[in-house]
């Protein structure tokens, strides 16, 4: 039996709601997942008694450094995730799909921090760059999916909408461009992240002149 378009609706935004749980628990779940990256006492190769944390995270410093790199992008992140997510009224399973792939990746890009100091350094950074460009992507389409099929809650304005767009696209955009520069060296694979500048720039006219 079809269903109503009110319960159409309804249904969406019980399935947007359910999205959000599902999001947040993959967060938490990021966060014991960093929180095990810290060094325990029998992985010292101190002896002669019992370990001083000092001297335990002094020697593990790569560790404490990983779990630092991995709590701000979990950071970011969920910010960011939460923050588009309350600009939508309901989704789909287009949608749905685009945002679990976007947070998988999350993921990924949590396993790359972790494995970074123990692979060579331009995979190393090679992977870091492929893995933000598939967290944005995905993120990226989600949200131009919701706003071809008309899933943003009403009152968001359009400038609202460019900028979202505008932001959705240009850090996966960025990331691919830093790709082939991660095998050049650390300086400029740095240096390439600048590109987002540019690319934001570049994005903002293209999307305000197709309003």
């Amino acid at each position: 039996m079809a269903l109503s378009e009110q319960l159409k609706l309804e249904v969406s935004r019980t399935q947007l709601r359910r999205l959000e749980t599902l999001t947040d628990c993959v967060y938490a779940v990021a966060l014991v997942l960093v929180i095990q990256w810290l060094p325990l006492p029998h992985e010292s190769s101190l002896t002669g008694g019992p370990v001083r944390i000092g001297e335990l995270f002094a020697e593990h410093l790569p560790n404490l450094a990983g779990a630092g790199i991995g709590l701000i992008f979990i950071i970011i992140y969920w910010m960011r995730s939460n923050t588009r997510m309350a600009l939508l009224e309901r989704t789909d399973a287009v949608h749905t799909a685009f945002s679990i792939t976007s947070v998988f990746f999350l993921l990924f890009l949590l396993y790359v921090v972790r494995v970074g100091a123990e692979v060579e350094d331009f995979s190393g950074r090679a992977a870091e760059s492929v893995a933000v460009a598939m967290i944005g992507l995905p993120a990226a389409v989600g949200w131009w999916h919701a706003h071809r099929r008309g899933l943003i809650r009403e009152g968001v304005t359009a400038q609202e909408k460019r900028g979202e767009f505008v932001e959705a696209f240009t850090e996966p955009v960025t990331a691919l461009i830093t790709v082939p520069f991660a095998f050049m060296g650390e300086l400029y694979w740095n240096l390439a992240w600048l590109s987002y500048i540019p690319v934001a720039a570049l994005l903002r006219r293209r999307n305000t002149g197709h309003q």
